[in-house]
């Protein structure tokens, strides 16, 4: 638990960095954010929040900047406490969105990649699943299911044979029978093991639904690479090939609360390529299924903001696939 007043210095540092991108200082917190608190306190509480692990700081003279556990603490609190704008849509506006307008909506809202699905339509059940190590490290996932198809894709490896067996073992015991996300488990698995289950899990379910995958609509693709975060060419490739190939997480919505809204922020995303976004979704239930609204943004993103877009945007959906009348 942080002190009152060291989580107010956290949530400006957020705040402040959120707007500039650039590492926070305690006098840029003193002079923009009125959080009471003197220069040499607020310096003081900068260093224990960065031993914390709250902050870090790009080099050794320069201001700090949030970590993933910073702002994972700023959003459960402002979450918890309901700080979050609901993002309002104008009753001639609602009337004429599609899907596809709706998901352009929320990308010029929020100035991140917006993801809209249809309801998913029933997938086949998973049979069995065998992992198998590559020469270059990495593993190859084989999925059986229950009408007869095999699929197959390689991921990241790194664990012995026997380390491969368990995961094998574990993820089978989770989504073998299943076609839907099993409750997060990590059945006494830690580290490496534990991060490569959530892979094949979520990997595994991808490969089921992919023949009865739903349609996803996207927009926002060039707000998204215009952050600060992607000068470097190489990274925008890297993210761009991610956000084409992967299904954000999506699948096995893992970190989802009990009302269905996930946020998942840098390194809780199990796709490796995708530890510096994150990803705010929201379920939504249709006559035809379960689909999602998503915004994905580097971890810097305006989380209230995009939160209260992605609630809106749910309730938006079920409503354009669900007319009242």
């Amino acid at each position: 638990m942080i002190p009152a007043r060291a989580m107010a210095v956290l949530k400006a540092v957020v705040d402040e960095y959120v707007g500039t991108c650039a590492p926070v200082g305690s006098k840029a917190l003193v002079d923009h954010h009125q959080i009471g608190y003197s220069t040499a306190t607020v310096r003081s509480d900068l260093a224990g929040l960065e031993r914390t692990g709250h902050l870090t700081h790009p080099h050794v003279s320069a201001g700090r900047v949030p970590t993933d556990l910073g702002y994972r603490t700023v959003v459960a609190e402002r979450l918890s406490a309901g700080h979050f704008a609901r993002a309002r849509f104008t009753q001639e506006t609602s009337r004429a969105l599609s899907l596809r307008s709706l998901a352009r909506t929320l990308a010029q809202a929020t100035r991140c990649l917006a993801v809209v699905s249809e309801p998913a339509p029933q997938a086949s059940e998973v049979a069995g699943l065998s992992l198998t190590p590559l020469p270059d490290g990495r593993v190859t996932l084989v999925v059986v299911m229950g009408d007869g198809r095999v699929a197959s894709r390689s991921l990241l490896g790194g664990l012995s044979r026997e380390g491969l067996d368990r995961v094998a073992e574990c993820a089978a015991e989770l989504v073998v029978g299943q076609a839907v996300a099993p409750a997060p488990k990590s059945l006494g698995l830690a580290g490496d093991e534990r991060r490569l289950l959530a892979q094949v899990v979520q990997s595994t379910l991808a490969l089921v639904a992919s023949t009865g995958e739903a349609t996803r609509q996207s927009s926002g693709m060039a707000f998204l690479l215009a952050q600060p975060e992607f000068k470097d060419p190489d990274v925008v490739r890297v993210v761009a090939d991610a956000l084409e190939e992967s299904d954000l997480g999506l699948s096995s919505m893992e970190l989802a609360d009990e009302a269905g809204l996930m946020v998942s922020i840098g390194q809780e995303n199990p796709d490796e390529r995708l530890q510096g976004l994150s990803v705010v979704a929201k379920e939504y239930h249709a006559f035809s299924g379960v689909g999602y609204v998503a915004c994905v943004g580097p971890t810097r993103m305006d989380y209230p903001l995009v939160i209260g877009a992605v609630l809106a945007g749910a309730e938006r959906a079920q409503a354009i696939l669900e007319p009242e009348g």
